[in-house]
């Protein structure tokens, strides 16, 4: 799959979905900085999925994720770095690309 992450999100997820041969482009790597909505251009553009999180992707009305290859917000709070990629890893691995694609 094709993913563009969010540069909120801990670079052990981004070690664990490119070690799964995923096409990654990851936020923190070149455009660090960038706004919401540009981070939305381009996964539109590119036809990625964002994995993500920020909340604000929870908006469908604003980042309606038909556009783009799905939107994935991550809402695990109050743990771990770790814990939260075990938790985030139990539930991917759950995951399908038809799954996600325009959700």
């Amino acid at each position: 799959m094709r993913f563009l992450v969010d540069e909120n999100l801990f670079e052990p997820i981004v070690e664990y979905l490119r070690d799964l041969g995923h096409d990654v482009l990851n936020i923190r790597d070149n455009l660090s900085g960038i706004k919401d909505d540009e981070v939305y251009k381009i996964a539109c553009e590119q036809n990625r999925i964002i994995i993500t999180m920020d909340k604000d992707f929870s908006k469908i009305f604003r980042f309606h994720p038909k556009y783009c290859g799905g939107i994935i917000v991550v809402k695990i709070y109050k743990h771990t770095i770790k814990e939260t990629c075990e938790i985030f890893k139990k539930f991917f691995i759950m995951l399908k690309e038809k799954d996600i694609a325009g959700n």
